[in-house]
């Protein structure tokens, strides 16, 4: 029964990227069922239109150092949030995942305001963007690893200490390792948050900076052409094998 109703959700959730994949190899502008030919004239034109190819490069380069960012500052404070009893734990989590509650349109206008005032020099260029994308990636990294440590035997790591491994020594022996899956699914997820994000870059990129949904964005606004969703599929593909890559290994069941 459960599959039942699951299946149709399913559906549904995948046949947006799909058509967005199949109207990619469209000869044409116009979308048709069932096509008369495949063609791959809109991923040439992509590679060759120079802004494109450009904002993906800054894409990836901005969700790099975002998630690096956010891997040595989240770890570190998902380590204190579980493992830590101290006064206003609560509260400093509630801190670090506000980002995740507060609308992106909201959290881009607050960040300009305050970046217009305490430091105007830095408008345009791209560290405000760097900025704010650690800033938004930094809550998807604290719930994973929390989740992780949730997860952990803490007995193992007093045992370290009581071997005579130092705290730091027996946080990157014996926990490190153990929420491993943890630490590469809250990376996967905060490139991924980081890469599509188009509400924080609408605000921070300028001419010479810009992410490839700002870039999709304007380039819709003069053009109505599969070049848009070659450039989808690029990033579809991209996430699946990310995703897939960070995924745990089945555990074979022995008949």
């Amino acid at each position: 029964m459960m599959r039942a109703l699951v299946a149709p959700l399913y559906g549904f959730l995948l046949a947006a990227p799909l058509i967005v994949v199949y109207y990619s190899f469209s000869p044409g502008v116009v979308l048709e069922f069932p096509p008369k030919e495949f063609t791959l004239t809109w991923y040439e034109n992509l590679f060759e239109r120079q802004r494109l190819v450009q904002a993906i490069g800054v894409s990836v380069f901005v969700a790099t150092f975002a998630t690096a960012v956010a891997l040595i500052a989240g770890v570190p404070a998902a380590y204190a949030l579980t493992r830590g009893r101290f006064v206003g734990r609560h509260a400093l989590a509630a801190l670090f995942l506000s980002p995740l509650v507060l609308p992106g349109l909201v959290l881009a206008l607050g960040l300009l305001m305050a970046m217009s005032t305490l430091a105007p020099g830095l408008v345009g260029t791209v560290w405000p963007l760097l900025g704010a994308h650690g800033l938004i990636t930094l809550p998807w990294v604290i719930r994973a690893v929390s989740a992780s440590l949730e997860t952990a035997d803490p007995h193992l790591e007093d045992a370290a200490r009581g071997l005579g491994a130092t705290p730091l020594a027996a946080f990157f022996l014996v926990t490190l390792p153990a929420i491993r899956p943890g630490v590469t699914a809250a990376a996967a997820f905060a490139f991924i948050v980081s890469f599509g994000n188009f509400a924080l870059s609408m605000f921070f990129t300028s001419g010479t900076v810009t992410t490839l949904p700002v870039a999709i964005f304007e380039y819709i606004d003069q053009f109505q052409d599969p070049t848009v969703a070659a450039a989808s599929t690029l990033v579809i593909v991209g996430t699946a094998v990310l995703v897939g890559l960070t995924a745990p290994p089945r555990k074979m069941e022995l008949p």
